[in-house]
């Protein structure tokens, strides 16, 4: 168990050591050597908390490698480093968003190879083809006992049981670094949520709240209410219905009645400019739009009176385009309700934060995005997301592909649940698993390196749940809760989370399975509408 626990910190943490302290260079660009440019560069270095998170894990690593040396046979210890390989260059690719060549590629799995060769134990040693192989092989079965299945006779057999191991080694060690750096980028998030707030909210422009809603949602008129009750001086809210008859435009009404203090109003008009009836809705929305702050929140979000001030606060600053928030599941009713708040606090959170930390916001979502007219008409408008599914995540794309800033709100709205069913909630998933397949296929494909859970319970039948198999379990578990509490518990005040936190595992696997499901068909089901998703991420009619 020592030996274990010390090369999974030597390798994991020299893997994020190298990760961090790249990411940390590249913000710091070149180094100049004369004098003063020098100093500069030192402070600019000394303040990077990329960097010294870096150094810190490479500390970590440097003296776990001392510790594994002062007991065991250097021979041991340095071919399994080899395997940090495997998570620099998978780290580099799909965090560090570098472009990986072919022969580096190449090199990575060479190297994988020779490392899973010598992790092979006595028993199947009769496919290994030299005396030092053997001799390695038993050493590296104190860290991995290999020979659980008993004697393995047939050739394709040994190279299956082989080639799932070190898929399976390869996908727990990268799932390790990413719960890690998932903490950094959480970490990062609440300081940036400090300069935030040192914004102040006086920032106060007249604003255009655009709800589009179909349907009745749960506690419809508390979510509605809740943004009339703002502590803010001048705004006016646009709801958008494309059926008179929709049940909804009588609380939208009732509303009007109980607030006429605010500027309400209600669109009804099915006219359409695409397939994605949001959009549409936004559009028939926009031509009444009286102010050049917009905002676009989804019909079942609930908000407290400072949202609009906490909101618009950071569009004082020119560079900034855009605007979104995370959010929280809340009024769970059924079990499919809570596995699907438990799913946006312990997972999707994290994965926002770690995007943004490595990659930056290039993404909104639509718990709330907010715009400029002028900024949204530079980019053509709701006109050019008009055939997609992904709207939201596109509004913020073109923004940022545009030169602004697309910024992660410190604000956290409330995404109020509905009666689900465990049908409505899969469905949901998949349509999203779908969508997001589509929009970042490569980052979608690489979430395989983020399921560590999935990876240790599969490592149970591929060790025989021997020990080492339990010890992967609990060791991806324990780590797996640091960024749920970090950024779901406290970060999202998700405080159901708290209580249910057991139910992350089983919520993984869920998500999992999901994930490899949505590889197969393109066909979803929204809003009662059959649709089929396009390689370009547009819609197209069943």
């Amino acid at each position: 168990m020592k030996t274990f626990l010390l090369l999974t910190s030597l390798i994991l943490a020299s893997s994020l050591g190298e990760i961090l302290s790249a990411r940390g260079m590249q913000q710091i660009g070149d180094v100049s050597f004369r004098p003063r440019a020098l100093a500069g560069s030192i402070i600019r270095m000394i303040r990077n908390p990329f960097l010294i998170a870096g150094v810190a894990c490479l500390a970590v690593s440097f003296f776990s490698f001392i510790s594994l040396l002062s007991y065991a046979d250097l021979s041991f210890v340095v071919p399994l480093t080899a395997i940090s390989y495997i998570t620099n260059t998978v780290g580099a690719r799909y965090f560090l968003q570098e472009r990986i060549s072919k022969e580096r590629w190449m090199g990575t799995v060479l190297v994988a190879t020779g490392v899973a060769l010598v992790s092979l134990s006595g028993r199947i040693e009769i496919y290994l083809s030299t005396q030092a192989a053997r001799h390695l092989s038993g050493l590296y079965s104190h860290l991995a006992p290999m020979d659980t299945f008993g004697k393995i006779e047939s050739p394709a057999l040994f190279w299956l049981v082989f080639g799932i191991r070190t898929a399976l080694l390869i996908c727990f060690a990268a799932a390790i670094v990413y719960y890690l750096i998932a903490v950094v980028a959480g970490l990062l998030w609440f300081r940036d949520r400090a300069k935030q707030r040192s914004l102040g909210t006086r920032y106060t422009p007249p604003a255009t709240i655009f709800k589009p809603v179909r349907g009745v949602d749960a506690h419809a008129y508390e979510n509605f209410a809740s943004f009339c009750r703002q502590d803010y001086p001048e705004y006016q809210i646009i709801f958008g219905v494309r059926d008179e008859n929709d049940p909804v435009v009588g609380i939208i009404r009732r509303l009007m009645r109980d607030f006429p203090e605010r500027e309400i109003e209600i669109v009804v008009s099915a006219d359409e400019i695409g397939l994605n009836g949001k959009v549409s809705n936004l559009h028939n929305m926009y031509g009444k739009a009286k102010h050049d702050v917009l905002l676009v929140v989804d019909s079942d979000i609930r908000v407290g009176s400072d949202y609009l001030r906490r909101v618009i606060a950071p569009m004082q600053q020119s560079q900034v385009g855009m605007v979104t928030c995370l959010y929280r599941g809340t009024n769970a009713k059924t079990l499919a309700g809570l596995l699907e708040n438990i799913g946006i606090s312990s997972t999707f959170g994290p994965e926002v934060c770690s995007s943004r930390a490595l990659e930056g916001v290039a993404f909104a979502l639509g718990s709330t995005i907010v715009v400029r007219r002028e900024t949204l008409e530079g980019f053509g408008g709701f006109q050019s997301v008009a055939d997609y599914l992904a709207d939201d995540f596109l509004l913020g794309n073109k923004t940022a592909q545009a030169g602004y800033e697309v910024v992660l709100s410190d604000y956290v709205v409330e995404h109020v649940s509905g009666p689900l069913t465990i049908g409505s909630m899969l469905r949901h998933q998949l349509r999203w698993g779908r969508s997001t397949r589509i929009s970042r296929p490569w980052g979608y494909r690489g979430l395989i390196l983020t399921y560590g859970t999935a990876t240790a319970l599969l490592a149970l039948p591929a060790w025989n749940f021997s020990s080492f198999a339990l010890n992967m379990l609990g060791l991806t578990l324990a780590i797996r809760l640091i960024p749920v509490f970090l950024i779901g518990v406290y970060g999202l005040r998700d405080f159901v989370l708290l209580r249910y936190f057991w139910l992350v595992p089983f919520r993984d696997m869920i998500t999992f399975g999901i994930w490899l499901i949505s590889f197969r068909g393109d066909e979803i089901q929204w809003r009662g509408e059959d649709f089929r998703v396009l390689r370009n991420g547009m819609l197209a009619k069943k």
